[in-house]
């Protein structure tokens, strides 16, 4: 509309100065006269030029301030809908913690479940915690329901800060496996969670993962008073206030950051032992290992390059592996681990160079990063650790110095290929496959009802570990539900999985005769796996 108007404006001055330009050729005028026409068509059309410039003005001030007040108005609803996203968060954390507070703490109490001392350990101050975020939600629910625009919230946040150092005990005494502990040490607490867990009252997860919501609510404080500052336009009134709410609330952050991230950095090595450590009964959660970080880069693997996750520890490295099938209905599968000592290094080649060589043992693992600030964060952290290691090792005795780097070699499987079999009138899918085993390597073929008779081995052989780990890929009903619903390739890939998880997991070790006569392999293909890695072991000791 505006273009219009200015349109109309040129069109109009231009008319007149053609109906100027005429008048001058047409009476032939005196070049010393034209001046003074131009002088007079200039006062003449001042005030209506001046008179359209000021519409125009006016016009495009209108549109300005009809552009802020809408920017205005929707910056005042996203303000809105944080402070109910505070609301709503804070809601949401109470019932978890009245979960915890009532159907566990209270009747673990009740009926002695746990020890008075377990007790205290176990949930500290929580209830406390309970009780002062009870009272914070009663005071923000109250100024939700007078809420306008102009609300000031400030200073319900100042009131609360102070308060909110309670959470320094929770956070000093929270342990990320002493709920597991319990569990292991008293039976009966035991069996009250699986109860509590079958009956979904954790919501699909268990106690620990309730227990850790303090832990993570104050960081999560931080960036929902941000998202109400960042809505919060300068002009408003409680603009001053809330940014010195957030800088106090900063301060008071900073103070428990590190005691946050040693916390969350030992729930990353909690879920790494839940994920692939459990199948394999080893034990990677110690005190004295600490998580540092994960990232995802290349890896030569047998002359091919693969994507893998690699997760590093203060003494260890994980590498797993998500295919592209394997995302739609798996999860991560592991491909190695190694535990760090003085004896692990790397060797990288200069810039440009993305590429880095892990030696650890026998083994050598080329890394291809992703660019050259990636490769320089984890070779920055490599050095850190074998600083650290050799640190510990010199407050040590001489035999540390000596130990070797320990190296999982996990039996892996592939799937060559799908061919087609026939059995009196019916046609079957037959899977041939190469099971390798350290040094050696296995030909081999099975079926869908061989896999079917090995799933229902499992769940029959070990019960008890099918239902505690439920959520574990070998004790799921894959092979029935899902195998012959998928494509060739999602088929390798669930084979594959399942076999790899069954023949690496310690339960099947255990009692392996059934699962390898099934699977036509060696009844000592345990023993000859044993036996090359205790050589491989005794060579590197020789060395």
């Amino acid at each position: 509309m505006i273009n219009q108007n200015i349109d109309r404006s040129q069109q109009n001055l231009i008319q007149d100065f053609k109906q100027v330009n005429h008048t001058i050729i047409t009476n032939q005028l005196e070049p010393r006269n034209i001046i003074d026409i131009s002088l007079k068509i200039q006062d003449y059309l001042q005030p209506n030029i001046i008179k359209k410039l000021n519409v125009i003005s006016a016009y495009c001030k209108m549109m300005i301030q009809k552009k802020n007040y809408k920017n205005l108005k929707m910056q005042a609803i996203k303000r809105r809908k944080a402070f109910e996203e505070l609301i709503y968060t804070e809601q949401s954390y109470l019932a978890d913690m009245k979960i915890v507070i009532e159907q566990v703490i209270q009747i673990v109490q009740e009926t002695k479940l746990l020890p008075e001392i377990e007790i205290q350990q176990a949930f500290s101050n929580i209830i406390q915690i309970y009780n002062l975020n009870k009272s914070f939600l009663r005071e923000l629910q109250k100024k939700l329901e007078i809420y306008y625009d102009n609300t000031c919230v400030s200073h319900i946040f100042q009131k609360y800060i102070p308060f909110f150092k309670i959470y320094f005990q929770y956070l000093q005494e929270f342990k990320i496996d002493q709920i597991q502990i319990l569990r292991d040490k008293y039976q009966n607490f035991d069996n009250f969670l699986n109860r509590l867990e079958d009956a979904y009252t954790f919501k699909g997860g268990d106690l620990n993962s309730f227990l850790i919501k303090p832990v993570q609510r104050l960081p999560r404080y931080s960036l929902l008073l941000t998202s109400i500052v960042k809505f919060t336009w300068t002009e408003h009134p409680d603009y001053n206030d809330l940014q010195k709410t957030l800088n106090s609330f900063s301060q008071v952050t900073q103070q428990i950051d590190l005691l946050i991230g040693n916390i969350l950095r030992n729930q990353a090595l909690f879920e790494l032992q839940q994920k692939f450590f459990n199948l394999i009964n080893v034990q990677i959660v110690e005190s004295t290992r600490k998580f540092i970080l994960t990232e995802s880069l290349t890896m030569i693997n047998q002359q091919k390059e693969e994507t893998v996750n690699l997760y590093l520890c203060s003494d260890l490295i994980v590498l797993t592996k998500i295919s592209e099938e394997n995302q739609k209905f798996m999860k991560e599968g592991l491909i190695t681990y190694s535990f760090l000592d003085l004896q692990t290094q790397y060797e990288s080649q200069i810039n440009p160079s993305l590429n880095f060589t892990l030696i650890a043992g026998d083994q050598n693992m080329l890394f291809i990063c992703q660019d050259q600030e990636q490769k320089q964060k984890l070779l920055q952290e490599f050095d850190a650790i074998f600083a650290n290691l050799k640190n510990n090792a010199s407050q040590q005795n001489s035999i540390f110095q000596t130990q070797k780097t320990t190296i999982y070699n996990p039996i892996k499987v592939e799937i060559v290929s799908i061919t087609r079999g026939q059995e009196l009138l019916k046609s079957y899918a037959q899977y041939n496959i190469i099971i390798r085993n350290s040094n050696q390597s296995y030909a081999t073929q099975t079926r869908h009802k061989v896999l079917l008779k090995l799933q229902k081995k499992l769940q029959a052989e070990f019960q008890q570990e099918s239902q505690l780990e439920s959520t574990s890929f070998l004790f799921q009903n894959w092979i029935k539900n899902r195998l012959n619903k998928e494509s060739n390739d999602g088929r390798k890939v669930i084979v594959q999985e399942f076999l790899e998880i069954l023949l690496n997991s310690h339960q099947v070790k255990t009692r392996p005769e059934y699962f390898l006569r099934k699977l036509k392999l060696p009844q000592d293909f345990y023993q000859k796996r044993q036996q090359f890695l205790e050589e491989q072991k005794f060579s590197s000791i020789n060395q």
